[in-house]
């Protein structure tokens, strides 16, 4: 077979559809490790806890606000 038969060969197979691009290699996703059982009591304490600090937060920042607008009312 000469060399202008080869090229002939080849391009008479070429798709005219664009060749799709490579993807770079992905590591796969690692298997999820199970959560530990935590008992309910333990998680309605933690709860508890949370919504008491939310509670403080609350009131330190309502605060803050009269703070601020006795500020801003008496400086106008």
């Amino acid at each position: 077979m000469s060399e202008e038969e080869k090229k002939e060969k080849a391009t008479a197979y070429q798709s005219s559809w664009p060749r799709r691009p490579e993807r770079p290699w992905e590591r796969p996703l690692p298997s999820p490790t199970p959560m530990p059982i935590i008992p309910t009591e333990d998680v309605n304490r933690i709860l508890k806890q949370i919504l008491d600090r939310l509670g403080a937060i609350e009131k330190r920042l309502e605060k803050i606000e009269k703070l601020l607008a006795e500020k801003a009312a008496s400086s106008i």
